[in-house]
């Protein structure tokens, strides 16, 4: 497989980025940062632009910063930085274990959190994670700025509900009230350099009663989309966690799963590992009180 050809312009900045996308068109033009997607997509011809629009110059895309009770992503960080950041380590841990399962050590390098989200892919490890911190994305086009809720800005797979003319340059979600009560489990092929069959990611809080006072969930790989897990969580919330709510998350996980067969798995599979999963990773926050 070979590249097709292409011109190249490289802004340097961000406006500049904008009016050349504006410019160029919806097909005419594409922007890249760290291609580890896109550049494939390139070679197998799905994706055909006349100019890609580099975006390595403009440092406003990139970087993490936090404020009291807000953190806020780049989309040109890479999954390497986000997961050796001792702010996302100390206020979101949930993020950095996502993202040491995506790829290799030289994706984790050049691959960036922008481009997991606008790859859309239902089983992107970051993706379902974001969705689980209840994450918004931050876009701009010469109209201005817009933000939408994660979990809304995608329409299936390699869908997004951006517009053609808009490049994403950054998330931003609250910190956790209690960041260390989380779970990432996913299972593959392999244990690394393996697309997901399934994901589920988990942020929770607790009374002191040990009570669940606030519970986010999120399943990748088991829905056109990552998929927020809403009747698990109003089910849990306000609940101790018991065999038996254990029994009845992992039930309810299971009817809101929506999975094909593929061929890394089968729906049946993937619907009756949505509720392990879930019911694992639940077993594993209470053995942390």
């Amino acid at each position: 497989m070979h590249l097709p050809d292409f011109n190249v312009r490289i802004p340097e900045s961000l406006k500049e980025a904008v009016e050349l996308l504006s410019r160029y068109g919806p097909d005419g033009a594409i922007v890249l940062a760290g291609g580890t997607d896109l550049v494939v997509r390139m070679k197998e011809g799905a994706a055909k632009p006349d100019i890609v629009i580099l975006l390595e110059k403009i440092e406003s895309l990139k970087g993490i910063s936090s404020s009291d009770n807000t953190i806020r992503i780049g989309a040109r960080t890479t999954f390497e930085e986000i997961i050796k950041s001792e702010e996302i380590l100390k206020k979101a841990p949930l993020l950095a274990k996502a993202c040491e399962n995506i790829g290799s050590p030289p994706l984790r390098n050049r691959g960036t959190i922008g481009g997991n989200i606008a790859n859309a892919s239902p089983c992107a490890d970051a993706v379902t994670a974001l969705v689980a911190l209840e994450a918004k994305a931050f876009l701009v086009s010469k109209s201005g700025e817009r933000s939408l809720p994660l979990n809304k800005c995608f329409k299936g797979p390699k869908e997004t509900n951006f517009l053609s003319t808009e490049i994403l340059t950054y998330m931003e979600f609250s910190i956790p009230e209690q960041p260390q009560n989380f779970f990432y489990l996913a299972l593959g092929q392999r244990k690394a350099l393996s697309i997901n069959k399934l994901s589920v990611a988990c942020q929770a809080a607790f009374n002191t009663g040990g009570t669940v006072q606030k519970v986010r969930v999120a399943y990748g790989a088991v829905a056109p989309t990552v998929l927020r897990g809403l009747k698990a969580e109003r089910y849990l919330k306000g609940k101790k966690i018991t065999p038996e709510v254990l029994s009845h998350s992992a039930s309810l996980a299971e009817k809101e799963a929506k999975p094909i067969d593929d061929i890394r798995s089968t729906a049946e599979y993937r619907r009756m590992m949505t509720g392990v999963l879930l019911r694992r990773g639940l077993e594993s926050l209470m053995k942390k009180k």
